[in-house]
């Protein structure tokens, strides 16, 4: 299904699709909580989460509340499980506390960062990579907007960087954790890049389990005619509810260039030659 979705460029579909998988595989409901994916956590545990506020205050302070969602209870443990237990030993007991622990300290924590290669008539040594800032700031500001000519091939370049915070201790395992599940499965990713004004999906790529550091390319053409384009990159997990990220990628389109075009076309000739 994900496969036609992403043949006929549906990008809705494919994100809703992606989010069937994760159903499927943790057994929980897309509009649940993703700290019900937690083994023993229920509904009426959530309070506990949504009250708790860290031991240390001020500026050494990491997150400090309230935890609605994995990712912040993550950033709120720092890998620390006496700080879980605080959370929820009032109302579960330590074998079950242990059991989400473990399940928690086993989720991946994953850094993205982006890349744009291609070649641009303007530079001297042909082919560049442009880093693409992930963090979120002002739309207006001129920095953030990357200049591409338009109908031309590039690459976006997705590095992917798991972060270990002292949470899973022991040889990693490339299967996920997934108590409702039957099977064994390992973990994997959907890349999936969009243009969310028009609904459609640019390119979709899978990768596999990240040990430690994984990178991908993923090739598209910026679109036909000038102006300014905002692109969104989705990196989605293939068994995981609630650890999707999203990152806008801002493009300034200008007008094509015969010289890039004509050094694309020969360097990926080149390419082909030396495999």
């Amino acid at each position: 299904m994900l496969d036609v979705a992403a043949n006929q460029g549906w990008l809705v579909t494919a994100l809703n699709i992606t989010n069937l998988v994760q159903m499927v595989v943790q057994g929980r409901w897309l509009k649940d909580s993703s700290l019900l994916t937690l083994p023993n956590i229920e509904q009426h545990h959530l309070h506990l989460f949504r009250k708790w506020k860290p031991v240390i205050k001020g500026p050494r302070a990491g997150y400090r509340g309230p935890i609605e969602c994995l990712p912040e209870l993550i950033h709120a443990c720092e890998g620390k499980d006496r700080v879980f237990s605080s959370i929820v030993q009032s109302e579960l007991q330590p074998a079950k506390v242990k059991q989400a622990w473990n399940f928690l300290s086993r989720l991946p924590v994953i850094d993205v960062s982006l890349s744009i290669k291609g070649w641009w008539n303007d530079s001297d040594e042909g082919q560049n990579e442009i880093s693409i800032p992930t963090l979120v700031s002002d739309k207006r500001d001129d920095n953030k907007w990357i200049r591409l000519h338009a109908d031309q091939e590039y690459v976006l370049q997705v590095s992917l960087q798991k972060v270990h915070i002292g949470f899973h201790k022991g040889k990693q395992e490339s299967s996920a954790v997934t108590p409702r599940f039957p099977k064994l499965k390992d973990e994997g990713w959907f890349l999936i890049l969009g243009e969310v004004d028009k609904r459609e999906l640019i390119a979709l790529k899978r990768a596999g389990y990240v040990r430690n550091h994984h990178v991908t390319s993923i090739s598209f053409y910026a679109p036909e005619l000038p102006g300014r384009y905002i692109y969104t990159l989705y990196l989605m997990s293939d068994c995981y509810l609630g650890l999707d990220q999203q990152y806008d990628i801002y493009l300034n389109i200008v007008p094509a260039s015969i010289s890039t075009q004509v050094n694309t076309e020969v360097s990926d000739a080149l390419t082909e030659l030396a495999v």
